[in-house]
C-alpha cells in the first residue's frame, strides 16, 4: 500500500503523507464512528469493512500470466499512476 501512495503522490508532485496510523487503532476509531453513525441514522464515512479492504496482505505474482497469455505489463507502478494522472488532467478529473 506504502508504493502505492507513494506512486500516486509522486505522480501528483506531492510528497507522500507523513503521518500513519497503526491499523488496530484506527479500525477501533472507525468501529466507534461507524457505531455512533449507525445510532443516529447517518451512513458512516469510513466502516471497518473500508479499513479491512484496504489494509488486507495481498501479494500477486504475475509470471503465470506473462508466460500463459504472453502478456508484457506496458507501465511499471510509478509509470502506470504518471500515465494514469496525466490523463485524468487532460479530461478535466483533477
Amino acid at each position: 500500500m506504502n508504493e502505492i501512495i507513494e506512486s500516486i503522490c509522486s505522480a501528483l508532485g506531492r510528497k507522500p503523507p507523513r503521518l500513519s496510523l497503526p491499523v488496530g487503532p484506527a479500525r477501533t476509531l472507525v468501529g466507534l464512528i461507524e457505531k455512533g453513525s449507525n445510532t443516529i441514522g447517518l451512513k458512516p464515512p469510513v466502516t471497518k469493512a473500508v479499513i479491512d479492504k484496504y489494509t488486507e496482505d495481498i501479494a500477486v505474482e504475475g509470471s503465470f500470466i506473462q508466460q500463459e497469455l504472453g502478456f508484457v505489463p506496458q507501465y511499471d507502478l510509478r509509470t502506470g499512476w504518471e500515465e494514469t494522472i496525466r490523463e485524468m488532467q487532460a479530461c478535466g478529473m483533477l
